[in-house]
């Protein structure tokens, strides 16, 4: 997972999201260089340039042409004339930003650039080019074939009401993915909530309120190998490890289970057959049965369900539909809700890991 800080955050949140990340091992931000809301932007550079140097940290940077005339060098930032959408520094200007020397990475191209002007800057910088896989076509990717380190990194949105949509995003990523190009995109920080409008700043619509795990595996999900990025503060610590956990294959689901069920705590491996009903949990028929259970009015979608008939009496179901009660299921606990938008996309033969929530 990465990370995003800003010139417009607090020293409080800076200082937060760089020993976050640095807590992670190898440290990759992303940052914008081209915010109209940066008053200073050469002392926002200069903090860049500290922590690059103190702790390591690396920067993806979203850039404009506007935004990097504001920071080259007095005389040498200002836009030649030249066709619409082409480089606004020169290529001299650009070199003389120094923006290894900030720790600057890679660069985010998005409004102010056409493909000529894209090209441009990878030569001028010698950096990978970050295309937005929000909005970029299948033509601008074909005409920039052959640029090198060439990624796909979605954008976020401030604006209620103007996120993507999972398909719109599952039909983008796939312009990426299957030229096998690296791919990010925006999960909704935790714990701040930064400007411009402090409503979230998702990719998807669909994630504004939610919580960054279950939103980094539903990135995952439409779209495979995508890597999410927390896009203001951080990550509530176990969220954080559940994340790793699901890049690793295994999905956390937090748990509330019924007295003397705390042996279904830890990691499972779901059986390969999937009835669409239910996934059974491999291992468990055999198990000893509860004492008497209530049970709700159906056998509902996210709940643990023990099957009482012979030979299948202790085998655990985690339903991934509702179904009428039938008499030969107990209830032996249930998906907290904030996760539970988590079950229906498991699939038979992965692994589960059920933790007390």
């Amino acid at each position: 997972m990465l990370w995003s800080v800003y010139a417009t955050d607090s020293e409080e949140v800076r200082d937060a999201v760089v020993e976050q990340a640095c807590s992670q091992g190898d440290v990759e931000l992303f940052t914008s260089l081209h915010m109209p809301e940066t008053r200073d932007p050469a002392g926002w550079v200069r903090w860049m340039r500290r922590v690059h140097r103190t702790r390591g940290v690396r920067f993806w940077a979203d850039v404009s042409p506007a935004g990097l005339a504001r920071l080259g060098p007095p005389g040498r930032g200002a836009e030649r004339p030249g066709p619409a959408g082409a480089l606004g520094p020169d290529a001299a200007g650009l070199a003389e930003l120094d923006l290894a020397g900030v720790g600057v990475v890679g660069l985010r191209l998005d409004y102010g650039y056409d493909v000529e002007g894209m090209r441009a800057v990878a030569a001028a910088t010698g950096l990978p080019i970050a295309l937005n896989a929000s909005t970029a076509g299948a033509a601008e990717l074909d005409a920039l074939a052959g640029v090198e380190g060439l990624v796909g990194w979605h954008n976020f949105y401030p604006r209620p009401g103007t996120g993507l949509s999972g398909e719109y995003y599952a039909r983008q990523s796939r312009l990426f993915t299957e030229r096998g190009l690296r791919l990010l995109a925006f999960v909704p920080g935790e714990v701040t909530r930064r400007a411009p409008l402090h409503r979230g700043l998702p990719t998807l619509e669909e994630h504004r309120h939610r919580d960054a795990y279950t939103s980094a595996v539903r990135l995952r999900s439409l779209a495979a190998g995508v890597e999410a990025v927390c896009a203001e503060g951080v990550v509530v610590p176990r969220h954080l490890e559940w994340i790793r956990r699901a890049e690793d294959g295994v999905l956390t689901l937090p748990v509330i289970l019924a007295p003397g069920c705390d042996w279904l705590e830890g990691t499972w491996r779901l059986r390969a057959e999937e009835t669409g009903l239910s996934h059974r949990l491999e291992g468990t028929r055999g198990r000893a049965l509860p004492g008497p259970l209530a049970n709700a009015d159906a056998m509902e979608a996210g709940s643990l369900q023990m099957d009482t008939l012979g030979r299948y009496s202790g085998e655990v179901h985690l339903m991934t539909a509702s179904a009428p009660l039938d008499g030969e299921h107990l209830r032996v606990g249930e998906v907290a809700a904030p996760y539970r938008c988590l079950v229906g996309l498991l699939r038979g033969g992965r692994e589960v890991r059920l933790v007390a929530a």
